[in-house]
């Protein structure tokens, strides 16, 4: 079933639908179409399958499907395309984005139905989900005539095809708006950030503010805790220390106390040292230690008369200790936990009062981005309404060569939300006749002057559109004389920019065609079967006779089937 295209594709130079592999769909048994550059035909009679050709292609770029699609007596189908390079730089980018690398010039679609509502999609052998199948189909092919593929007539699209129009001043113009929306977003977002936790904020600096007051009006200090708790335990026992004072004091200094005793060893021991040199270092020792029982007695007396017995002093110290108490218990931890928490307070109040004084610069800068939106906004807008009104009267000119001569076409903008696209929307709005209201193309209900009206479209901008391929269906539905050859002409100059398919039973359409195709039917063991088969030169000139007489050909009608190739080869 896999198909050797690669090697042929690489001779085409431009991006193309170049070849359709349709097998087991309807009652197409097998199929292999072959496409050129430029305008394709398709013809054949009424019923031979011409719209199942445009079914397959339809589900090939991601169509709703049925077992009804399914060849009676088998359990799938498959239809598989190739597209050839250069590829538009979007569908690169999607490429890119979907994470699908290609390994040479083509891609290849493929769609395999399984009866049961199953269905698998690949790009070149590679898994795709069905999303992602129809976002790569509506970027290689669009089926004029069917609503859900016709990508001109998005609302989205005909913002994006004006804008196109306008040339590279407008689109630098929107560059700048996308930038500067991005921008005013950002600052919106950090604006919004600072409204949301204001509240929040101002309530924690008051918090902060109340912390910082207690714990600087505290005078914390390094240990405080600990000497205050020894004075105060000194204080509340200062009537038994001074008792104990006494009493040490009287034992030193009372006769025959130690001071006297010491004093009168001293003064024998300095009666034996004239006898006896050697008691001299006793003596020396005797009179130190006389010495130093003396100063003690004279530091017990000092130390008795500084205990105080204050209970003022001793009410402050227990509301001190009890104040620092009370902020462990708030706080946590020592007084050196304490002291490092009012630092912190410090420094997030300090931060937090900067933030409070920048919440006015974040304002001044979203004021700022703003205004430069709005401003590059307007541009765009006098930009765009300029590009409208040429846009609309290139539109009209070519509603005029394919006979609508009544029909009046405008592009209406209407205002939106502030976006990354700007201020507007446009509605690409027709009238088909005199007196009646314009209405949205879209809504347009005739399927021939809708084909008209985006063949228009796309002959104004063929250079624009990024879509490859174009498939044409009852574009000449209704039509007849001068509008049907008008159609054709516009057809065959859309073709020289753009590879265009038309599915037409008409002989001035088919003519027009630089490569014609033909459709039958014939039965193969017993079962219908479909065939599509290039046709030139003679066989094709008697394919036009018969779709000017039907079955009464005559060298008249392949008269007239040369001319109209001649007026087209021209």
């Amino acid at each position: 079933m896999c198909i050797n295209w690669r090697k042929a594709c690489k001779n085409w130079l431009n991006n193309m639908l170049y070849e359709l592999y349709v097998e087991n769909f309807a009652i197409i048994s097998q199929m292999r179409l072959s496409l050129g550059l430029k305008l394709n035909a398709l013809t054949g009679e009424t019923g031979t399958g011409k719209s199942l050709v445009i079914d397959a292609v339809s589900l090939l770029i991601g169509a709703r499907a049925t077992d009804s699609f399914i060849r009676s007596g088998y359990d799938r189908c498959v239809i598989e395309g190739v597209f050839t390079r250069p590829f538009s730089a979007e569908l690169d980018l999607t490429l890119q984005k979907m994470g699908l690398t290609l390994e040479d010039d083509t891609l290849i679609l493929s769609r395999e139905l399984i009866r049961g509502g199953r269905s698998h999609c690949r790009l070149n052998g590679r898994n795709l989900s069905l999303g992602q199948l129809r976002i790569l189909g509506r970027l290689l092919l669009n089926i004029h005539g069917q609503m859900e593929h016709m990508l001109l007539l998005e609302e989205g699209q005909q913002l994006l095809l004006l804008d196109n129009y306008g040339g590279l001043p407008l689109l630098q113009i929107k560059k700048q708006v996308e930038e500067n929306y991005t921008q005013m977003k950002e600052k919106q977002k950090f604006f919004d950030n600072y409204e949301q936790n204001k509240a929040k904020k101002q309530e924690r600096m008051a918090v902060l503010s109340v912390e910082i007051k207690e714990l600087e009006k505290a005078a914390l200090k390094q240990n405080e805790e600990d000497e205050l708790r020894r004075e105060s335990q000194r204080l509340s026992q200062a009537e038994k220390l001074l008792a104990l004072s006494a009493t040490a004091l009287h034992e030193l200094s009372k006769n025959s106390g130690a001071a006297e005793a010491l004093s009168m060893a001293a003064e024998v021991l300095r009666q034996i040292i004239q006898i006896d040199e050697q008691a001299q270092s006793l003596a020396e020792r005797v009179e130190s230690l006389y010495y130093e029982v003396e100063d003690a007695a004279r530091e017990l007396a000092d130390y008795a008369e500084a205990i105080g017995t204050d209970a003022h002093r001793l009410d402050e110290l227990e509301s001190r200790l009890a104040l620092l108490s009370r902020l462990k218990k708030k706080y946590g931890g020592e007084s050196a936990h304490l002291m490092n928490y009012l630092n912190k307070a410090r420094f997030e109040l300090n931060d937090l009062e900067e933030q409070d004084y920048s919440g006015g610069k974040t304002e001044k800068a979203l004021k700022e981005a703003k205004e430069a939106y709005e401003k590059s906004a307007k541009l765009l807008s006098a930009a765009r309404l300029s590009a409208a009104t040429k846009l609309a009267a290139a539109i009209n000119k070519e509603l005029q060569l394919l006979c609508m001569n009544h029909a009046s076409f405008r592009i209406e903008l209407s205002l939106q939300p502030p976006s990354a696209t700007g201020l507007e929307k446009a509605c690409y709005m027709i009238r088909t006749n005199e007196g009646e209201d314009y209405r949205p193309v879209a809504l347009i209900a005739s399927g021939g002057e809708l084909s008209r009206i985006v063949l228009a479209m796309k002959v104004i901008l063929a250079q624009l559109d990024s879509v490859p391929t174009l498939v044409f269906d009852e574009v000449d539905s209704g039509l007849g004389g001068l509008a049907l050859n008008a159609v054709a002409q516009r057809l065959a100059y859309v073709g020289e920019t753009t590879q265009a398919i038309v599915v037409t039973h008409a002989p001035v359409m088919a003519a027009a065609a630089n490569l014609q195709l033909h459709v039958s039917k014939h039965i193969s063991e017993g079962r219908t079967e479909i065939m599509v088969r290039k046709i030139e030169g003679a066989e094709r000139v008697e394919e036009l006779a018969r779709m000017i007489a039907g079955e009464n050909i005559s060298e008249i009608t392949r008269s007239q089937a040369r001319e109209l190739l001649a007026q087209f080869n021209q």
